[in-house]
């Protein structure tokens, strides 16, 4: 294992070697590596040749593949690769390079990824594959390609789930169609399930602006006017982030658009604060004051 007293050895090396200063003004041996991959392949040879390894981490165990993945950057992720860096290496949490470019949505990164043998099984921490990541955050593109890689769908769940578990497994099955998601219901798990923050299901999908998934948990039962432990509900997610279309389907199921949140504003004040014009004059259509 390389000692810090290595890494600052080897990064005082890298700089003599080194000369573009963006990439020499740094005693972080990670971000070296992960400039050095970005500035090119000269450059991060050099790095490496200087003995810094290519899979060197930061105090998180994040390595510069991992951090390129994030970021999406496509050259730096084929260059960090074609330098051997581990494409399945695990951060504290238990996140791959792959998990992290799903969460992303970087659709080119995750394809390259998978290519060079990521292994779109692999769990985190908190048991969610890259699939499961892609899915929560709406990224339909990015999770196409890692169903298509695994030739299956979103197993669904059996069994009664509660909390965040339940929560997020409601939107991963809402995501992947009506059949998911009531298998899963009738296995016990409620469709307005929370964890201890409040947040339902739906509130997730207004936030996030998943228009299909918002419809297809109000017609499987979930409550408009559920609130979280702000009081938000999801009328004013969705109107906070200016999604019109959302906002009426919340307010045809019943959402009330005069609910105020624990600092006493309600979803046509969010509108007008994030200055989402016809957001707000829809809501104002429906009665919102």
């Amino acid at each position: 294992m390389m000692t810090n007293n290595d890494f600052f050895r080897t990064v005082a090396v890298s700089v003599m070697l080194l000369s573009a200063p963006a990439i020499a003004d740094t005693s972080d041996p990670q971000e070296v590596v992960y400039r050095a991959a970005a500035s090119g392949e000269a450059q991060l040879q050099q790095v490496i040749s200087s003995g810094i390894p290519v899979d060197v981490t930061d105090d998180d165990g994040e390595t510069a593949l991992m951090e390129a993945a994030d970021k999406g950057n496509v050259s730096a992720v084929q260059l960090l690769l074609q330098k051997g860096a581990q494409v399945n290496r695990r951060d504290e949490d238990g996140k791959t390079a792959l998990m992290m470019a799903a969460d992303e949505g970087h659709t080119a990164v995750v394809k390259l990824l998978l290519a060079a043998g990521a292994d779109a099984t692999l769990k985190d921490k908190d048991g969610e594959t890259a699939l499961m990541k892609a899915e929560e955050e709406n990224r339909a593109d990015t999770a196409g390609v890692l169903r298509s890689a695994a030739g299956t769908v979103s197993a669904p769940q059996t069994g009664a789930l509660t909390g965040k578990a339940g929560q997020k497994a409601v939107l991963r099955a809402a995501y992947a169609g009506e059949t998911q998601l009531r298998t899963l219901l009738e296995g016990g798990t409620s469709v307005d399930a929370a964890p201890a923050d409040g947040e339902t299901a739906l509130m997730e999908a207004a936030d996030k602006g998943n228009l299909e998934a918002v419809r297809l948990l109000l017609k499987c039962g979930a409550q408009a006017n559920a609130r979280d432990d702000e009081g938000k509900t999801a009328l004013m997610e969705a109107a906070s982030d200016g999604y019109t279309e959302i906002v009426r389907v919340l307010l045809a199921a019943g959402a009330d658009p005069n609910s105020r949140d624990e600092d006493g504003e309600t979803a046509l004040m969010k509108a007008v604060e994030d200055h989402h014009t016809e957001t707000a004059a829809v809501l104002r259509a429906a009665g919102a004051r």
